[in-house]
């Protein structure tokens, strides 16, 4: 199963905006809060975090970035209530969990120190100014901890970046399955409030090479819109006006490649000379 998938079906539930607490190590009841709380170290490192956390809330005077900051965190925290994820039959890197959740909180810790949560918010309004927006305008998916069979221990955020401009919705994400990083974009449109895709491409190891506006590769057969698309679980779907964030720290930092200038603003997109549709699954186009 793909790795974005997994960590889709974990991180199902809607994540609360309300504010985020520190460990209480006398209510700890999670298998990763007391491994944390039987750790000195470990203690005082999530210690530091959520100082940090709160530090960060009280210089962002943003609403908009305020309540993305304390979605972000709990996110965070609730990746971390499920533990660390082992995989069966294979040698992972460090076998202790308590050293990979102090790996895990120190890198948090810097994440929240830094400046990156909010210059990425900052440049991620700054992009949507161009466009009109609208309700299916935003950000979502998933986040995890990435065991070695990926890479080494992180956390990840794969987050999709759905822009709109009038009834256009222009959306751009990337997947990891296979040991591969797999970009996947989706052209839908608003017919009488419905949002219905339209055409969608992928980058990458799997699926077809996307047509780019850039490059002579447009001439070769195999860079194409697909105007048939079939979305299926895992995949790069319309998005859903409920689930999407009006920013994301963990996200992006504002994605505004040349394709998806001209998916937003062109009188038509894709272009008729680079779509095609490609047959069903069952081989028939509906």
């Amino acid at each position: 199963m793909k790795l974005v998938s997994v960590l889709a079906l974990a991180a199902c539930a809607v994540i609360s905006p309300s504010a985020v607490h520190a460990l209480d190590c006398a209510k700890a009841s999670l298998e990763a809060e007391k491994f944390i709380c039987a750790s000195p170290e470990a203690k005082k490192a999530d210690d530091a975090m959520t100082a940090a956390y709160f530090a960060l809330l009280r210089r962002t005077t943003d609403p908009d970035f305020h309540q993305a900051l304390i979605r972000s965190q709990r996110r965070w925290i609730e990746a971390r209530s499920r533990g660390v994820p082992r995989i069966d039959g294979e040698e992972d890197e460090e076998p202790d969990d308590r050293k990979v959740l102090l790996k895990i909180t120190k890198d948090r810790l810097n994440f929240l120190k830094g400046n990156e949560p909010i210059c990425t918010m900052e440049q991620q309004r700054k992009i949507a100014s161009k466009e009109s927006g609208g309700p299916f305008a935003g950000y979502e998916g998933p986040c995890g901890f990435m065991p070695p069979r990926y890479g080494h221990w992180e956390y990840v955020c794969w987050i999709a970046t759905h822009r709109q401009h009038k009834d256009r919705i222009c959306s751009v994400g990337e997947e990891w399955t296979s040991g591969h990083t797999t970009e996947r974009r989706l052209v839908s449109v608003v017919t009488n409030g419905e949002l219905k895709p339209v055409a969608s491409c992928y980058t990458g190891y799997a699926g077809s090479k996307c047509p780019d506006p850039e490059s002579l590769a447009n001439v070769e057969a195999a860079a194409h819109w697909n105007t048939n698309p079939q979305i299926s679980f895992g995949d790069l779907g319309p998005p859903r006006a409920s689930r999407l964030w009006k920013y994301d720290p963990d996200g992006p930092a504002g994605y505004d490649e040349p394709w998806m200038q001209d998916c937003l603003f062109a009188p038509s997109y894709p272009p008729p000379d680079l779509s095609r549709p490609d047959p069903s699954p069952s081989g028939k186009t509906p």
